[in-house]
């Protein structure tokens, strides 16, 4: 038995430019709908987003630079330095 997905429509704002791209990737075929575009993008930071507050749980605090660095390399992302990892947003990836 197929599981029903349930969605909710809602409105999202955002620069002129982005909604172009966008725009322009689907009359490509590049991506089947912005909709879903969004809605898949959206869902991958909410999954990283919820995985850093387990993480930070287990830690007590954000982990230790060497350790977000050591998770950025996996993903193929550049190391953050001492100041950049004092931003609001660093996360392990």
């Amino acid at each position: 038995m197929a599981r029903e997905r349930r969605t909710r429509r809602i409105t999202v704002t955002m620069p002129e430019e982005v909604a172009t791209t966008l725009d322009r990737w689907r009359g490509s075929g590049r991506i089947e709908s912005v909709s879903a575009f969004v809605a898949e993008s959206v869902r991958a930071r909410v999954d990283r987003t919820e995985s850093l507050a387990r993480i930070e749980e287990v830690f007590g605090g954000r982990p230790p630079l060497d350790m977000i660095n050591k998770a950025r390399a996996v993903r193929g992302l550049p190391p953050l330095s001492d100041e950049e990892a004092d931003g609001d947003h660093v996360g392990a990836a």
